[in-house]
């Protein structure tokens, strides 16, 4: 029941993020992009996991934000591997057609002061859809660090359905702010 709730969501979801216009996904961007690097958290951040985003997804890499250690998911089975990334020109065409770290990249712990994840929605309680592999939830389980999830409005919704394998996030970044997630055991002082 829930499986099929939830691939329902995607569904739609997958249709709302394809039909807003580049112009929309740009300008949602860039107004992420200023609450994060605002953020008390992420300045003071040495090292933070990041993601290469699909088209339909929130772009948080442009400008490279240069004065951080950062760290790539790249898939690798049905798990995914963190790699530190130096520059742009280090990652690759991978899995999903997305860009991931080369395989000659040393491979390090999932232990960073943030990491950045994606979904396809999210709710105030932290509670976050995937897109149905699982492969943030496995990451998310071994992950030392703050958890926040990057997401446009459209994809804000009242009351996400959630299993036990589930991993949520302690913060959520949208156009309209920052926002720390009920329920997640988050120290009110890391909003700043």
């Amino acid at each position: 029941m829930i499986a099929d709730e939830k691939q329902r969501l995607r569904t739609q979801m997958r249709g709302i993020l394809r039909d807003l216009s580049p112009e929309s996904r740009a300008l949602q961007s860039e107004k992420i992009r200023v609450h994060l690097n605002a953020w008390t958290l992420w300045q003071e951040a040495s090292a933070a996991c990041v993601f290469s985003p699909m088209a339909t997804e929130p772009d948080i890499l442009t400008p490279w934000p240069e004065e951080k250690k950062l760290l790539f998911p790249r898939v690798d089975g049905e798990c995914l591997r963190l790699h530190h990334v130096d520059v742009r020109t280090q990652l690759r065409s991978g899995a999903f057609s997305l860009l991931e770290p080369e395989a000659n990249l040393p491979e390090v712990k999932a232990i960073a002061d943030v990491i950045l994840v994606p979904g396809m929605a999210f709710d105030l309680c932290g509670r976050r859809l995937g897109r149905g592999g699982g492969y943030y939830d496995r990451l998310l389980s071994q992950f030392e660090g703050v958890r926040v999830g990057i997401c446009f409005e459209e994809q804000m919704v009242t009351d996400l359905l959630s299993e036990a394998h589930d991993l949520g996030v302690q913060f959520l970044i949208t156009p309209a702010g920052i926002f720390p997630c009920g329920g997640q055991n988050t120290p009110s002082d890391l909003v700043g």
